[in-house]
């Protein structure tokens, strides 16, 4: 009886030693992550700036932040989208971030029968809002990085 009466001892030993064990990781990991500095993930690059539409008659122009390089037309009476036209393309390089990269369009303009579209990139395009024909003034189709 006694060496049954031993053998219960020892294994509640062994079980206290594991809880107090477990009990000094848990100090140490808590120690450790108050002690290691928290980092933060901050934006390599600010939002981008909300460009203000423009009017012509009943349809609104915007520049939509994300459809990057991208102009919609807008009913002002209907609050309906009539299109949407790509004015340029970004093309990324492999290996470095996308929001470094990003080329966003910073202002529109009229101009006769035209809406003038300029980018971060000082790039610079007009379209022709009878056929929707894009023309580069300043830059390129293709902003490249």
């Amino acid at each position: 009886m006694s060496s049954l009466f031993d053998f219960s001892r020892f294994e509640i030993r062994i079980c206290l030693l594991y809880e107090r064990i477990a009990v000094i990781r848990l100090v140490i990991l808590l120690t450790l992550c108050w002690l290691l500095p928290v980092s933060t993930v901050e934006a390599k690059r600010p939002a981008p700036v909300k460009v203000p539409p423009v009017a012509v008659g009943t349809i609104e122009y915007r520049a939509p932040t994300k459809q990057m390089g991208c102009v919609e037309a807008w009913d002002k009476e209907s609050k309906e989208m009539i299109w949407r036209r790509q004015i340029y393309v970004v093309q990324y390089q492999v290996g470095l971030e996308r929001d470094v990269q990003d080329v966003f369009i910073t202002r529109l303009g009229t101009k006769k029968n035209s809406l003038v579209v300029k980018n971060e990139r000082k790039s610079e395009y007009e379209l022709d809002l009878e056929t929707l024909q894009v023309k580069v003034l300043n830059g390129a189709l293709v902003e490249k990085n």
